[in-house]
């Protein structure tokens, strides 16, 4: 039996440490206005778990709670002593991990991308990978 390799992530100052148990659900690029600010680029890197499959190993991340375009409420964990983004908490039972806060950044596969209308003109949009309606 082939053991299971953790996904191991965390902040910049290392205060905040997470473990996954699994692969991700799906992966993809997000360029949502919410998902932008945060990631301070043109797309997020959605790494997306099913919540119950993260653990926090380390550290207590701060949160804040904001309503999405799409209605939904999103808690969005990240260190406060560095500010590095970590993941959301999303309404569906998912956390939306940060592909930059995981350790092997590897484990970032996107073949979805999601919200591409909304990306500014000088997105790097990849033309490969399939759109994710956005009413999901």
């Amino acid at each position: 039996m082939e053991k299971e390799i953790p996904i191991l992530g965390g902040c910049l100052c290392g205060d905040v440490r997470f473990r996954v148990r699994g692969e991700a659900a799906f992966q993809m690029l997000c360029y949502c206005s919410d998902c932008r600010k945060v990631s301070g680029s043109d797309a997020y890197a959605a790494f997306v778990v099913p919540r119950e499959t993260l653990t926090v190993e380390a550290g207590t991340p701060t949160s804040f709670t904001v309503k999405a375009k799409s209605g939904r409420i999103n808690r969005r964990n990240f260190c406060g002593t560095c500010g590095s983004r970590l993941w959301a908490d999303l309404e569906m039972g998912f956390a939306s991990v940060s592909g930059g806060a995981l350790d092997d950044p590897e484990r970032f596969q996107p073949t979805m991308v999601h919200c591409e209308n909304d990306a500014p003109s000088w997105a790097r949009i990849p033309d490969h990978l399939q759109s994710l309606p956005e009413d999901n």
